[in-house]
């Protein structure tokens, strides 16, 4: 295949041996479509891949970091953001997807990756089965958890939807500290409390940091 994919184009080798067959910079030739009156798209390619050789470090770049490399501009830089941010959701959609086994420690490691470095407070809930298998994991609401705005309804509603037995919630401070804050706590204590009321276990609450995550029902604010 290698001698017969050589005289190719990016697009029609993928077209005739799929995805898998392209190099990183063939790939990238393949997302910026073109280059501009000074540099070609596979030499735009080539730079951005000179400055971003770990992919984590693209994930994590700006628009603006994006835009001042050469031969990158607005739109291209949003198409990368975009595809970043689908790669993204699609490793957390392999790990917490419909019929695994949950924990704490399996679900802390993994939103540690997925919502380490994000700008915004964010609370997700991983919906389970009796069995703890995952039915389905849904962003509940961003910002912080001031019980004047987040209401434990819209978790519990959801639960319903799913006809989820339990459920772990967990949410990400910017700031990188894992220290529970005052609403975070009440928060949780009334998720708590009207889940025994509802017969929906929450099994526990995790605060994600920049790199560790702390589970309140380690701390003891989850009480059975």
């Amino acid at each position: 295949m290698a001698g017969n994919t050589g005289q190719l184009q990016p697009r029609e080798q993928l077209m005739q041996y799929g995805a898998a067959s392209l190099s990183n910079e063939q790939l990238a030739i393949v997302i910026l479509r073109s280059g501009n009156s000074h540099l070609s798209v596979g030499e735009v390619a080539r730079k951005l891949l000179a400055h971003y050789p770990d992919f984590r470090d693209l994930e994590q770049a700006s628009l603006t970091q994006l835009e001042t490399l050469a031969g990158i501009g607005p739109v291209k830089a949003i198409e990368i953001q975009a595809i970043c941010e689908l790669s993204h959701r699609l490793q957390t959609q392999r790990t917490l997807r419909f019929g695994v086994v949950a924990s704490s420690q399996m679900v802390g490691r993994r939103m540690i990756e997925t919502l380490a470095g994000e700008t915004q407070e964010q609370l997700l809930a991983v919906f389970l089965d009796v069995k703890n298998q995952i039915i389905q994991m849904k962003q509940i609401y961003i910002g912080t958890l001031d019980s004047s705005v987040a209401h434990p309804r819209e978790v519990f509603k959801l639960a319903v939807r799913y006809s989820a037995a339990k459920f772990i919630l967990v949410h990400n401070h910017p700031s990188g500290q894992l220290t529970p804050s005052t609403q975070d706590i009440a928060f949780t204590k009334r998720i708590v409390a009207c889940g025994e009321l509802m017969g929906i276990v929450c099994l526990d609450h995790l605060i994600i940091g920049s790199q560790q995550y702390l589970s309140l029902r380690e701390e003891g604010y989850l009480v059975e």
